[in-house]
């Protein structure tokens, strides 16, 4: 059983979160820029997540509205996937990620964390929320 990535997908920043060997815990990594285009993306989360030996599968958020419809964004982040899962040679998995980031962001303020520092971490924590979230769906099956 090897470690699983999650990518919390954004125009502008990419979180990004990994889980321990034994798949119980997720930490974050980092927030990237993200590049000009999805291939450049791909290949800066590649060169990021390289030096993590074992890694078999990628977790990314798909941001559903609140109806559970897909709309722009979900379109978008199912283009990266694609490509990603190209670039990696790694199965990406979907995961539901609503109210993700508002959640992150509620915790953020609630510990008084300042705007600029919320805007370096909220993108890697909601990475860590939704790969924690699908780690543990792994557990109760």
């Amino acid at each position: 059983m090897g470690r699983i990535a999650a990518v919390d997908f954004g125009t502008v920043r990419i979180g990004l979160a990994i889980s321990d060997e034994r798949r119980i815990i997720a930490q974050p990594l980092e927030t990237v820029r993200a590049a000009r285009n999805n291939v450049e993306t791909a290949q800066l989360i590649a060169k990021r997540l390289s030096g993590y030996k074992g890694i078999d599968k990628i977790v990314i958020g798909l941001p559903l509205m609140l109806n559970g419809k897909e709309g722009d964004m979900a379109i978008l982040v199912r283009a990266f996937a694609k490509v990603l899962e190209e670039t990696l040679a790694l199965p990406v998995v979907f995961w539901d990620e609503r109210l993700t980031s508002s959640g992150v962001e509620k915790m953020l303020l609630g510990m008084d964390v300042s705007r600029k520092k919320r805007a370096q971490l909220s993108d890697a924590l909601s990475a860590v929320s939704i790969l924690q979230n699908y780690l543990d769906s792994l557990t109760r099956c």
